[in-house]
């Protein structure tokens, strides 16, 4: 008995700190909207701990709920390391509390503004989330991420958005919508122009990224060294119109290679650039500068080979000459020394030659 009484003990402290340490997400609740209406609905976290992060996905049907906009007026993060971000059936989040953080229930996060779009049942969950503790090693003190579901009903008359618990809603978010380039010149040659359409926000700025990531060769660069009036393309800003559309056209005589495109929205107030979906365009060179290209990369190729075969060829040769001046100068020191010893030997016989001489003249007479 006194070890079943040990265990329980054990056990009730374990789920005590789990609790302890719960967090969670959660949505508010709202009548049956009408097809055509808009309504709001809070996203909130509920914590019996200090929390200094949060982070999610949430997923709602596109088919039946079109986000109007996304508030964070009387939110409890105050600052957003991600903006949210609404996408075709997704709107992503994360910021961070600031000191002592957050613990409570039902602190809200986020409010989105939703239009009813069709009738039927529409669910709003959470793909993935985190709540971060703040104590000094950011434990995720998530335990479950909540849902709700919402009845369409046909009609047209406008249901009435809850409050906001505080007062009346502040001013809303405008949606994000990251660009897409949705037609481009995928192929064209250095003296066309590239053209560029594509979807975005509705009234913002849209940023055009060029990246070259070509790999050139010295035929190549070289063409691009002694062609300055080509035209290197440089990231441009295009305005897009009511409906989110932008187009953008370049000027002609481009500097050849592979681009990437990238879009960017622009959002000045937040001083934030939120990247979206490019494309990879192909600008290529004339006929007669690929012919010229194909000339000098096959002489690069060539001068080092050619070098080389000469100094193969060069060593052995020089090799061979020196080697027989070399020669003819042993020959001829050779030749000196032959000549010298002869002499030496005629001198050597004229001197014994005048000794005997010398010697028969000095005997006496008779």
């Amino acid at each position: 008995m006194a070890k079943i009484g040990k265990i329980s003990f054990v056990l009730i402290l374990l789920l005590t700190a789990f609790l302890v340490q719960a967090a969670s997400f959660s949505f508010s609740s709202t009548n049956s909207p009408a097809v055509g209406s808009t309504f709001a609905v809070n996203v909130y976290i509920t914590s019996n701990q200090a929390v200094n992060a949060v982070s999610g996905i949430i997923s709602y049907p596109w088919d039946k709920l079109a986000v109007v906009s996304v508030s964070r007026t009387k939110s409890v993060v105050n600052l957003w390391t991600t903006e949210p971000i609404v996408t075709r059936d997704r709107i992503s989040f994360e910021g961070i509390v600031l000191n002592p953080g957050f613990q409570g229930e039902r602190g809200q996060v986020l409010q989105i503004t939703f239009r009813a779009k069709q009738t039927g049942t529409a669910s709003l969950k959470f793909e993935e989330g985190s709540i971060l503790a703040n104590d000094g090693r950011a434990s995720n003190l998530l335990i479950a991420l909540g849902s709700a579901n919402f009845s369409v009903i046909p009609g047209e008359a406008v249901s009435k958005t809850p409050e906001l618990a505080g007062g009346v809603a502040g001013p809303s978010m405008a949606v994000l919508v990251p660009p897409i380039i949705t037609e481009y010149s995928a192929n064209i040659t250095s003296q066309d122009s590239i053209r560029l359409k594509g979807q975005g926000t509705p009234e913002a700025l849209t940023k055009l990224v060029f990246r070259n990531v070509a790999l050139k060769s010295f035929g190549e660069r070289f063409m691009d060294f002694v062609q300055p009036k080509k035209v290197k393309l440089a990231d441009v800003l295009v305005k897009n119109d009511d409906t989110g559309v932008f187009q953008y056209i370049s000027a002609n005589n481009l500097v050849a290679g592979t681009y990437l495109a990238i879009p960017f929205l622009v959002d000045s107030q937040k001083n934030i650039e939120i990247s979206g979906v490019g494309a990879q365009l192909f600008v290529e060179n004339s006929v007669i500068v690929k012919l010229l290209i194909l000339f000098i990369n096959v002489l690069v190729l060539l001068i080092p080979i050619v070098s080389l075969v000469m100094v193969i060829y060069f060593i052995p040769w020089y090799s061979f000459k020196r080697m027989r001046v070399i020669k003819k100068k042993l020959g001829f020191e050779e030749e000196k020394i032959e000549i010298s010893t002869h002499q030496l030997e005629s001198q050597a016989q004229t001197a014994d030659s005048a000794t005997q001489h010398s010697g028969q003249s000095e005997q006496p007479l008779p």
